[in-house]
C-alpha cells in the first residue's frame, strides 16, 4: 500500500486537471519518481541494480526537483540566487563523487547535507508563506509541500546523528524513515487535492451578464 501513496497525487493532479499550475508538475514529477524508486527498491528482481544507487539517483534527482520547487515560490532576489548556486554546486559534486568512487563512498554525508539544506529551503518558503498568507495557509498546496518535507528531512537528519549502531537499530531507522516518509505522502495527497485548476479564459468571458 505504502508503494502506491505516491500514485495518489498524480492522479488527484490529472483528475482536478491542475497540471498547469509549475507547483503541481514539480509534485506530481517528485511523486513519480518516489514510486519508481520504491518499485524499484521493493519489489525483489525488478531491476538487477544496487539499491544504494537507485536510493543515490533518484535521492539526486528528488533534491532537485523539490530545490526548484521552493525556488519559484521565495521572492528574494539574493536567496534564489543563493539556492541557485548550491543547486549546481551540490548536485556537481554529488555527481564527481558517484563517478570517481561510486554511489556507496559518502552516501550518508551527502544524504545529510542534501537533507539540510532542502530542511532550510522548507522552512524559508513557509516563512514566506506565513507572511503572505497568514489566514489562507491551510489553502496553498505549497504549506503542505514544505509542511511534509521539513517533517520528513527532520526526522531523517534525526536518524542520521544516530549513527549507523547494529543491524537492528538500522532496521529500526528504515522502518521510522518508511513511516514518516508516508506520513510526508499524505501532505502531498492534501496539496494535491486543495490546487485549484486555473480557470480558463475564454469560458470565463463568455459567462452570461445580465444587464
Amino acid at each position: 500500500m505504502a508503494i502506491l501513496l505516491p500514485v495518489i497525487p498524480i492522479l488527484i493532479i490529472f483528475i482536478r486537471r491542475t497540471w498547469q499550475q509549475d507547483i503541481m508538475i514539480f509534485l506530481g514529477t517528485i511523486c513519480l519518481l518516489s514510486f519508481m524508486q520504491h518499485l524499484m527498491v521493493y519489489v525483489p528482481k525488478l531491476v538487477p541494480v544496487n539499491t544504494t544507487f537507485i536510493n543515490s539517483i533518484f535521492g539526486l534527482g528528488e533534491f532537485t526537483l523539490l530545490l526548484y520547487l521552493f525556488k519559484m515560490v521565495i521572492d528574494t532576489g539574493w536567496v534564489k540566487e543563493v539556492m541557485h548556486t548550491i543547486l549546481i554546486a551540490f548536485a556537481s559534486v554529488t555527481i564527481t563523487t558517484y563517478i570517481l568512487r561510486g554511489t556507496e563512498a559518502h552516501s550518508l554525508v551527502l544524504n545529510m547535507i542534501a537533507a539540510f539544506l532542502l530542511l532550510l529551503t522548507a522552512v524559508i518558503a513557509l516563512l514566506q508563506l506565513i507572511r503572505e498568507k497568514q489566514v489562507f495557509i491551510f489553502q496553498s498546496p505549497l504549506f503542505w509541500v514544505a509542511g511534509g518535507s521539513i517533517c520528513y528531512f527532520s526526522m531523517f537528519i534525526l536518524t542520521g546523528f544516530v549513527g549507523r549502531g547494529t543491524q537492528a537499530l538500522q532496521q529500526e531507522k528504515m522502518i521510522l524513515l518508511s513511516v514518516i516518509n508516508d506520513i510526508r505522502m499524505i501532505f502531498f495527497i492534501i496539496a494535491a487535492y486543495i490546487a485549484q485548476p486555473k480557470k480558463d479564459p475564454i469560458s470565463s468571458s463568455q459567462e452570461y451578464h445580465p444587464r
